[in-house]
């Protein structure tokens, strides 16, 4: 399909400018229990039709010309996921340049680009992918498009509505269905990281950096609709939420790389609570990453995980981001906590230690400051106190 990466790409830098306006959106999130999926898609969708066998449904946003259709296949109708795309397309008499198969989760997924008449008065644009739920032997294909004169405007909101797609747990901290199919990996780039004194060498995919910025500007995009909405604070955690799900497996090998090179001194400083001295030793040394945030508007000012790594300039949300990874790869919970009065962004760790923490659903998350120096775990500024104030992203 030749419109694959040139298409993907150039949404990452269209900011749903001639959509942009003040609107009432609603949150929605939908799971199948039965099937095993979920897709955390942007506020403002409604359900507009399904089938009474439950197996297709239709969703319409309430403010952008963008609709959403998820359908499932038994396999006895189709037995791969191009078959059961390609079989959606032709009752839509969908015209598209052809079918790209690709594996994301272990599984054989569909994917093209699609323009109807059939699915809008006006015509539609958009995208569709497909994959098989091998728990039920049954294929699930998704539809997104706009309005053909809006489907470019509308094109970062229809990928993060696709690209929330998880399929089981471990797809709730991997790179989602577009992404991987956009950016599969090349090969490894090594990286050297100097903690607590130590010479770590690690790696990460050459292609991680840039499919890791796809994801926040395309959710960014996405964000400032919501800006002076009443469901600001779930779009802004949903925003984290994707950050914190693209982030998660492209460090991988780079905190199992720090665990190995840093447990014995942990042990060493806490025998009783390694994890916590090893969270102590990580968080001196983001402390004294460069400090650097843009001045916003349309363009975020969250370094990705893998440029912070490779000493980009960064601010509080994106070294917090990288905590939340590592200690996570580490084995322990943890939470990012966000504040629009504070204009600041914390980490929490659920960890058995003194100072201040935030109870969430129960647990509670000891705070760790990163832009300041030398303030070890549990410390957090008097006038920044307020725990009211700060939002848990509710990390899965």
């Amino acid at each position: 399909m030749e419109r694959r990466l040139s298409t993907v790409i150039l949404a990452a830098i269209i900011f749903l400018g001639a959509v942009l306006f003040p609107a009432v959106l609603h949150a929605e999130e939908i799971t199948d229990n039965d099937f095993n999926f979920a897709l955390d898609i942007p506020e403002g969708y409604k359900v507009a039709g399904y089938t009474p066998d439950g197996m297709s449904y239709q969703f319409k946003h309430t403010k952008l010309p963008v609709d959403f259709v998820l359908r499932l296949y038994p396999e006895e109708t189709y037995k791969n996921a191009s078959a059961a795309l390609q079989g959606t397309l032709e009752r839509l008499s969908a015209q598209y340049d052809g079918i790209d198969t690709f594996t994301w989760r272990n599984k054989i997924c569909a994917i093209t680009i699609f323009d109807s008449k059939v699915t809008s008065p006006k015509g539609s644009v958009g995208w569709s992918v497909a994959v098989p739920l091998e728990d039920k032997e049954f294929q699930l294909v998704l539809l997104c498009y706009a309005d053909s004169d809006k489907a470019k405007d509308c094109e970062q909101f229809i990928i993060s509505t696709l690209n929330s797609l998880t399929v089981d747990e471990e797809s709730k901290k991997s790179p989602g269905i577009i992404t991987t199919y956009a950016f599969p990996g090349t090969s490894l780039r090594h990286i050297n990281l100097d903690i607590g004194g130590k010479r770590i060498v690690t790696s990460v995919d050459k292609e991680d950096s840039e499919a890791n910025q796809f994801v926040i500007d395309c959710e960014f995009a996405v964000l400032r609709l919501y800006v002076n909405d009443e469901k600001w604070k779930e779009a802004w955690t949903r925003y984290y939420r994707a950050v914190f799900r693209d982030s998660y497996r492209r460090l991988q090998k780079t905190a199992f790389d720090i665990n190995t090179a840093l447990m014995q001194t942990a042990k060493a400083k806490n025998p009783k609570n390694p994890k916590a001295a090893m969270n102590e030793i990580l968080l001196r040394w983001v402390q004294n990453f460069e400090y650097q945030r843009s001045t916003g508007g349309q363009k975020t000012d969250f370094t990705n995980v893998i440029d912070v790594l490779y000493g980009k300039g960064n601010d509080c949300d994106s070294r917090s981001m990288l905590m939340c990874v590592l200690m996570e790869q580490l084995g322990v919970k943890s939470e990012l906590f966000i504040s629009r009065e504070y204009s600041h962004a914390v980490y929490g760790i659920d960890i058995d230690a003194p100072g201040a923490k935030i109870n969430v659903n129960g647990t509670d998350f000891l705070l760790n400051e990163t832009t300041a120096k030398n303030i070890r775990p549990g410390l957090i500024a008097q006038d920044q106190s307020d725990t009211e104030k700060w939002i848990p992203v509710l990390i899965p």
